[in-house]
Parts: structure tokens; C-alpha cells; sequence
């Protein structure tokens, strides 16, 4: 613009504008001319095309509305000839054209007659002129300008002749020429450019795509905030210009080229070849030609490595390929890339471009490449494990292969906003997934929230429902402003965060005045826990029946998207207990959930399956229904989750093997090492069926322990109808442990005044029943017992029921009452018979009388001399909490005494109990007993 204002003054001057292809040269030349033509100066430009060879095109062009008449003859004779001869329609003349320096003499004098006011000469794309016009130029820019004229040549320098170059080198050396290099645009420029604010989200991948050039900028642009998509408007539009360069090529260039294209960002000579199927010969002699017209560029800093100057331009060679030559060129790629060891992306664009039949191979790589995608190229990411998903569901249907697959398409789904605006991947969600496309996006979001909360990120899950409802407003969705306060109240339940109630009453609130069926039974089901949560036992029970009768009425098919709705009522018939209907409801879930795509619900419906199969004493299916929860709830990465079904499956053993069982022990140390501080209502539980095992194995103070650590004495992490359970744990563990147990069995009775449920005044019963008895009070203990085994059997508790009846068993026995206990025990014996439950199915140890169960039975032959415990497998510090648990001393008091935490001590004899095999702290005293006793023997001797 300086040396256009010079022109205004009556100076003249060369311009170079040199850069890159799409820099903005052109744009930059319009923006000139159009200054000058508001400044009163003349324009003239003219444009070189590749495809013109013959002498001084481009001149001819450009000076065309000089040569009139009227301007020749202002010229001397001499001039004006040279001018016809060099610049009139040589096109149609045999005669050779003039020589350059003579007719440069003839335009310098025909230019000055015409820059009387003021002359603008814009050549441009000069790097594609003939070499008549270059020489040409070259006599122009070597003569000094005694007239307001300003010449601007503008080329690309990677493609320019080394005369040009020379020529304004050596011009900008003297003074004449004044050169302006366009590079990238900076990040702020592209924001103006592409009229978006600098934060706008896409813009900073396609700026880093784009590597700051406008015409990529723009393309880029057109298409956000998707990938490129090269329409047809744009390979005519504003690719034109590439499009006319790549029809310069002969055969062998644009093949190798498409093969390249088909490679990626980078390639090798050998792997061209690989994939052109040409000989390596040639193939070198067309990467010289490719380089030459700046289609390829050598990589930096690599002598063998090649890239496109463009991606864009890449881009448009792939996509004006053959499309079958480049279906098996991707193959080919493919095993070349494979060669090289290249990531899983790499390889992955080729699986996709090159069929659509994916193979074993082809699908392990798409769902490596999605998962290490996933927050890099989340839409490539979403695509890959997709189709991943698709052709593994289809292979192979083991659900935890596919549910590893989850949390990765959960983190890519979240960084493209839950595909809100990217109808190509909607699309692809809903494919043969029994979704309707116009609920991708609720699908998606669902994936979202059911991964964070597995994952124990609720605050995030509540934060994505949080965005979701702002959405959902602005569009006045009643439907959907209820679905995702039902999972918004979900969440809650989960965090224990005190919105519970106020969620479910808005949810339902809003089902109701605009809900889908669907919608309806799950805010029904939501209100149901609520109120129980809240102690309004009535109304949970009211509520839940009509959940109940919503959701029977309502088809599966309606219901694959809403999988939660049946954990929820299924929770409920727990809570409210009603272990068999919970069973049906999970059941069904189940059932729903096995269609194509796996359902992120599975393992917590497995879960819940097996909480209501172990409360009804059907232990081997409840074991299995655990065990496929804790390896589902694995591969998802859902470690709270796996805790507790890990201690469902323990709880199970426990049950199933006689006393003092080695594997049970086993299973439980297990669950409890898959134990950490979290604070959800999964852990919670997990917390309390550990418990339940340590009690059943004798481990009373670990037992009391842990569930002290649940916040007693209130033990808020627990719902309302569960704290009844811990305290009644609580009390039988403090009465084998020889301390107070009155205060646990009161907390139940305060505990029944919020829930008043038959199963839970069960368990205030039993907490009863056990200070009785530590209270030498056996026949009011017995009472309660009787009343609880009732109660319990009533509700199919029938576990609970067992305990019950074992334990009024115990209490006639330790009272003194011999024959009465003979026939509890007749009782309880062939229950636990009938039921297949070891644990309860023979006397325990101590039983004061003989009955006819032992009556006949040979004498037992005197127990071996247990043999010196080998304690060499234990570090100095197990050894020293070993002997000290082996004393009798609790984890607290060892803890003291060693000056560490309780927990450190946990984790001790976890380890402790896996290097000696055992499984409980009366093995450990045994064995310490007898190391104590060997080691006084060898010392005495």
C-alpha cells in the first residue's frame, strides 16, 4: 500500500509478493487493485495459467486495453510495430515473436505514455509464465521507472524459475524491487477471517490443521465444526485453482500422488511403490516431477520422507481417485503401515477406507485406535469404536470384551458434545441399535453419565445433566427435562448428596405433565426410593406399585434405551423387601439389555440380580450372577462396583462351604483389598456384605471395624431400610466379642420408627434377640428370634430366616435348655439342609447336648499335634502384627501399639492371611499358639 501511495506522488517501482498456495496472495492483489482504482490510478493485471506455453501470454493480457489505435500512435514507429508484433493475437501468427529486449523498450515507452495519472501492472501466479514472458520481465524490473508505474509480480517461490528468482533478488539488492513474503496468519487473524470468536471450539484444530494458511483456513471453515468434507461446491469453488494444478500431471504422477494421498501425512519413495505398484525407478522420477510443481515437499530434517504441501490438497487427490483403485490401494497401505509398526489411527483410516467387511485384525485395531483417540480425534475415536463395537458384538458375544470398549467411546463422546452436531455419527449410533435417530443424542449423553458414575465421578455426571437441562429448557422438552432429572436423581442416590427428594418430586412433576409411558415409570420408580430414603414408608409403597404397573404395561422394545428404570424399582423391591419381585425386575432389565450393543447397565443389573438371589438362599445362582457382575464391572472400569459384587460373590461362598472354609476366607480377603475410602452408596454396601462374611467366619472385630467406619452411630452412608441390617451385625459382633451390644440393638429400634418395614423390624428383633442372650435372658431371646424367622420367612428372606432360626438354636442352647434346643436345632438343621447352605448344616462346636444327631456317632480320633507354623514367608513387621493379633489384641490396639494406622494393619493381615493360607484371626491365634508353644519346647530342651 506504501508503494501505491508513492504512485499518487509520481513514483514508480517493482513489488514481489511472494508465499505459499492459498497464502493470500490473490486476495491481497484484489485488495490493491481496489485501492488503486478509489485513488484514480489505472489498473491492469494479468494472470499466467500452466497450461500456457505460448510467448508473452501474460502480457498480452494485461497491456490489451493499452494497445489501441490511439496509444500506437502516440508510440514512434519502431515502438509501436514491436508492440503489434509481440502483443497482437500471436496465437494466430507463424512469424517468430520479437526479442524480448527491443520489445521491452517498445511496453516502457508504451507504459509511461499511459501512467500520465497514475499506472497500477499486477502479474500474477508468475511462477507458471513462459520463458519469453520471464525473460521479458526480467528487462522490465532491470530498467529504472522514470514514471508513476508500480509493476507487482506475485509468485509461489517453491515453483518459480531461477531467473525470476534471480532477477528480483538481484532488483531488491539495487534498490528497485521492495519484496513482501506472506506467511501463516496468526491465531486471531484466523478468528477475523473466518468471522468466529478466538474461542470458538474447532477453531484451534483447524488452525493447527490449517498451519495458519487461509485458503486451508477457509475450507476448514466451510465445513466446522466437522472434518473437511470436499463437496462439489468446494472442489469447484475455492479448490479450484488445486484442482486445475493436479490436471497437469501425467499418468504416472497422479498415480503416485493418489498413492500418497492414500498413505497420509507422510511417506517413502519404497512405500509408494509398495502401494502404486509401479517400478521404484519410476516412481523416483515422478516424486522429482511432484516436488518440482510443489505437489510434494521432502519432510524436514528427513532425506526420505515426503508430505503434501497442503493437507487440503491431499485431500482432493484422495478424493478425485478411482474409487475401487483407491479401496484396494488403502489394503495395500495397510500392510505397508502394518510393516512399520505405525499407531493404531494410522492404520485404522485404512480399515475404514478400505472395506466393509472388517476382519478379527481390522476390528482389535479400530478399537485400539478409538480408545487411544479418544480426546485427540474424538469423532474418529466415536467412528472407530463404533464399528469396533458393531463387528465384535457380531464375533464375539462375550459382553465384557465389548463393555471394555465403553469408557473410551464415553470420553470421546463427551469431547464432540455428545454428537450434537455431527449428524454423520448420529447416524452411526443408531444404526442396527434399536434407537431412533432423533434419540442419539439422549443415548449418547446416557453412555456419558452411566461411565462417570461407575467411575465414581458423580460430580461430573451432575455437571453434564447440569449443561443438558439448560439445553433441554431452551427448547422446552418436557420429556426429556424429565429423563434427565431421573438420572440427575440417580446420581444422588448414588453420592448421597441430600437432592434426592427434591429431584424425584420435580421429576415426577414433570412426567407427568408431559412424559413419555416411559418416562413416567422411571420418575414413579425414582419417587419410590425417595420416599423411602425419607422415612414415608406409605407413600414409597404407593408410589412403587404404581411404578410397578406403569412399567408392566410397557413393552421392551421401549425400554432398551431406559435400562436404569429397572435397577431403580428393583433397588426398591429390596429396600421395601421384596426379594422376588426385585428379581423379576432385573431380570427383565437383563433381558433388554442383550440386543447388539452391550448396555453399560449390565453389571449393575447383574448386581442386583444377585442381591436378590442371595436373599432368597439361591446361592449358586447369586455366585454367578456376582461373578459376572464383578468381571463386567472389570473391564469397565467400575472399581466400586466390582467391590461390591467381589464381596456378593464372598458373602455367597461364605454361605455355601462348611465352617472354618479356606476359600471362602479366601474370597472375602479379596473383596476386602478391592476396598478404598470412597463414600457411595456401592461402597456402602459392599462395606456391609463384607461385614456380613467376617461375622460368618468369626472375625468379630474386623467385622465391627468396618462397619464402624460407615459413620456409626448413625451410619448415615446407609439408606434408612439398611441400617437395621448393619446395626443387627453390630450387635451380634459385640456380643461375640464380649462387649456392650444394648446400644446397637436400641439404634435398630430407633432405626424401625423411620422404616417400618416386616424386614427391618426383623432385624431390630434379631439385635434384640442377641443382647438377650448376652443378657442370659433365653427365653425372651428366643421370642424375638422366633418372631424375627417369621418375619424374615414371610418377606422370602430366607438366609436371614436360617440366621434366625440358628440363632434361636444357640439361645436354648447357652440357656440351659436342652431338650428344646435339640429340636431347634432338628429345625434349623434340616432347613439348612433343605436349602443347600453348609454353613448352618451341622452342630457347631461346644453344643452342650447330644442329641440324636450325635448319638452313635464314633468317638472322634484325638486331633493330631498341629505341626510349627513355617512363618518364614513374613516380612520383620507382619511378623511382629502377627504375633501381637495372635495374642488376642484388636486391629485398634495394635495399631497403638505399633504406632501406625488401623488401616495399615488391615492390610497387613490381608497379606498375612495370603502367605500362611488361612482366612481368619482364630487360624492366626492357632497357628501363633503353636510357633509360641514350639519355641518354649526347644528352648527348655
Amino acid at each position: 500500500m506504501r508503494a501505491l501511495q508513492r504512485v499518487g506522488d509520481g513514483h514508480g517501482g517493482v513489488v514481489e509478493l511472494h508465499g505459499d498456495p492459498g497464502s493470500g496472495k490473490t486476495r491481497l492483489l484484489a485488495q490493491l487493485m481496489a485501492a488503486a482504482l478509489d485513488q484514480g490510478v489505472r489498473v491492469l493485471d494479468g494472470r499466467c495459467y500452466p497450461a500456457e506455453r505460448d510467448a508473452f501470454c501474460v502480457f498480452t493480457r494485461a497491456l490489451g486495453d493499452l494497445v489501441t489505435p490511439q496509444g500506437l500512435a502516440r508510440l514512434s514507429p519502431a515502438h509501436a510495430e514491436l508492440v503489434r508484433a509481440g502483443l497482437c493475437a500471436r496465437r494466430s501468427r507463424t512469424d517468430p515473436p520479437p526479442q524480448p529486449l527491443p520489445l521491452s523498450q517498445a511496453v516502457h515507452a508504451l507504459l509511461a505514455d499511459a501512467a500520465g495519472g497514475g499506472l497500477l501492472l499486477v502479474l500474477d501466479d508468475f511462477h507458471w509464465a513462459d520463458p519469453k514472458s520471464l525473460e521479458f520481465a526480467d528487462h522490465l524490473v532491470r530498467w529504472s521507472l522514470r514514471a508513476p508505474l508500480l509493476i507487482v509480480i506475485a509468485h509461489r517461490p517453491r515453483q518459480a524459475d531461477p531467473l525470476l528468482l534471480s532477477t528480483l533478488a538481484y532488483g531488491a539488492e539495487q534498490g528497485r524491487v521492495t519484496r513482501v513474503g506472506l506467511g501463516p496468519i496468526s491465531p486471531e487473524q484466523a478468528a477475523r477471517l473466518l468471522n468466529v470468536r478466538p474461542d470458538t471450539g474447532w477453531l484451534r484444530s483447524a488452525y493447527r490443521e490449517s498451519q495458519g494458511n487461509i485458503l486451508n483456513l477457509l475450507v476448514l471453515g466451510e465445513s466446522a465444526p466437522l472434518r473437511p468434507s470436499l463437496t462439489a461446491d468446494l472442489v469447484t469453488g475455492r479448490l479450484a485453482p488445486l484442482t486445475a494444478e493436479l490436471e497437469l500431471l501425467n499418468p504416472v504422477e497422479r498415480l503416485v500422488a493418489e498413492s500418497g494421498a492414500v498413505l497420509g501425512d507422510r511417506f517413502t519413495r519404497e512405500e509408494l511403490a509398495d502401494v502404486c505398484e509401479l517400478p521404484f525407478d519410476e516412481v523416483c522420477a515422478a516424486v522429482t516431477g511432484l516436488i518440482r510443481l510443489d505437489i510434494l515437499r521432502p519432510l524436514p530434517h528427513s532425506a526420505t520422507q515426503f508430505v503434501f504441501r497442503q493437507p487440503v490438497l491431499r485431500e482432493l487427490v484422495h478424493e478425485r481417485a478411482d474409487h475401487c483403485r483407491r479401496q484396494q490401494a488403502h489394503r495395500r497401505a495397510l500392510t505397508v503401515l502394518n510393516r512399520r509398526a505405525a499407531p493404531a489411527a494410522e492404520r485404522a483410516v485404512h480399515i475404514e477406507l478400505s472395506t466393509s467387511t472388517f476382519t478379527p485384525e481390522d476390528l482389535e485395531t479400530l478399537a485400539r485406535a478409538g480408545k487411544e483417540a479418544a480426546l485427540s480425534a474424538p469423532e474418529d475415536a466415536v467412528r472407530w469404536l463404533l464399528l469396533a463395537l458393531r463387528g465384535l458384538a457380531s464375533e464375539d458375544r462375550s459382553p465384557g470384551r465389548l463393555l471394555g470398549l465403553v469408557p473410551p467411546l464415553a470420553r470421546a463422546l463427551q469431547a464432540t458434545d455428545c454428537l450434537n452436531d455431527n449428524e454423520a455419527l448420529r447416524r452411526l449410533l443408531t444404526q442396527d441399535a434399536g434407537i431412533r435417530p432423533d434419540e442419539a443424542h439422549h443415548a449418547a449423553i446416557r453412555v456419558c453419565v452411566l461411565v462417570e458414575c461407575l467411575h465414581g465421578r458423580f460430580a461430573e455426571a451432575d455437571t453434564l445433566l447440569r449443561t443438558e437441562l439448560a439445553r433441554a429448557c431452551s427448547a422446552a422438552d418436557t420429556d426429556l427435562l424429565a429423563r434427565l432429572t431421573i438420572f440427575r436423581g440417580i446420581v444422588s442416590s448414588l453420592c448421597n448428596d441430600g437432592e434426592l427428594a427434591a429431584l424425584a418430586s420435580a421429576a415426577l412433576q414433570l412426567a407427568r405433565s408431559g412424559g413419555r409411558a416411559t418416562t413416567l415409570a422411571g420418575a414413579l420408580s425414582l419417587h419410590a426410593l425417595a420416599e423411602l430414603t425419607a422415612g414415608r414408608t406409605t407413600r414409597s409403597l404407593a408410589a412403587y406399585d404404581a411404578a410397578v404397573r406403569q412399567m408392566d404395561e410397557l413393552p421392551n422394545a421401549e425400554m432398551r434405551l431406559h435400562t436404569e428404570y429397572f435397577a431403580l424399582l428393583g433397588w426398591c423391591a429390596l429396600s421395601l423387601g421384596r426379594p422376588q419381585e426385585a428379581e423379576s425386575r432385573y431380570a427383565r432389565g437383563i433381558a433388554v439389555s442383550a440386543g447388539r450393543s452391550p448396555d453399560t447397565m449390565l453389571p449393575t443389573l447383574l448386581s442386583g440380580l444377585a442381591e436378590a438371589q442371595l436373599r432368597q438362599g439361591r446361592l449358586n445362582s447369586a455366585r454367578r450372577s456376582a461373578a459376572d457382575a464383578a468381571d463386567l464391572a472389570g473391564h469397565l472400569g467400575a472399581d466400586r462396583l466390582r467391590a461390591y459384587a467381589m464381596a456378593q460373590e464372598a458373602l455367597c461362598i461364605t454361605y455355601a462351604e462348611p465352617p472354618g472354609s479356606s476359600r471362602a476366607s479366601a474370597r472375602t480377603e479379596e473383596a476386602l483389598r478391592a476396598l478404598h475410602y470412597w463414600s457411595d452408596t456401592w461402597h456402602s454396601l459392599a462395606v456391609l456384605t463384607v461385614a456380613e462374611s467376617l461375622l460368618l467366619q468369626g472375625s468379630q472385630e474386623r467385622c465391627l471395624d468396618l462397619l464402624l467406619d460407615l459413620g456409626a452411630p448413625d451410619l448415615g452412608a446407609l439408606s434408612p431400610p439398611l441400617r437395621t441390617r448393619a446395626y443387627e451385625l453390630l450387635a451380634l459382633a459385640s456380643v461375640s466379642s464380649g462387649t456392650r451390644a444394648a446400644l446397637w440393638a436400641e439404634c435398630a429400634s430407633r432405626a424401625l420408627e423411620v422404616c417400618p418395614l416386616p424386614h427391618t423390624q426383623a432385624y431390630a428383633l434379631l439385635a434384640r434377640g442377641h443382647v438377650l442372650t448376652q443378657q442370659k435372658e433365653p427365653a425372651r431371646a428366643i421370642t424375638a428370634y422366633q418372631k424375627a424367622e417369621r418375619l424374615f420367612d414371610g418377606a422370602q428372606l430366607r438366609l436371614q430366616s436360617l440366621r434366625a432360626a440358628e440363632r434361636t438354636a444357640r439361645a436354648a442352647s447357652s440357656g440351659g435348655r436342652p431338650e428344646e434346643a435339640e429340636g431347634l436345632w432338628t429345625a434349623a438343621l434340616a432347613l439348612a439342609d433343605h436349602w443347600h447352605v453348609p454353613l448352618f448344616a451341622q452342630l457347631p462346636s461346644g453344643s452342650p447336648q447330644e442329641g440324636p444327631h450325635e448319638r452313635g456317632r464314633p468317638s472322634a480320633a484325638p486331633s493330631p499335634v498341629p505341626l510349627a507354623p513355617d512363618l518364614a514367608p513374613l516380612t520383620r513387621r507382619e511378623l511382629e502384627v502377627a504375633r501381637l493379633v495372635g495374642t488376642g489384641r484388636r486391629t485398634r490396639e495394635v495399631a497403638e501399639t505399633l504406632r501406625v494406622s488401623p488401616r495399615t494393619i488391615e492390610v497387613h493381615l490381608s497379606r498375612i492371611y495370603r502367605k500362611l493360607e488361612i482366612g481368619s484371626r482364630a487360624e492366626l491365634a492357632r497357628l501363633m499358639a503353636v510357633r509360641i508353644s514350639t519355641d518354649a519346647r526347644t528352648q527348655t530342651s
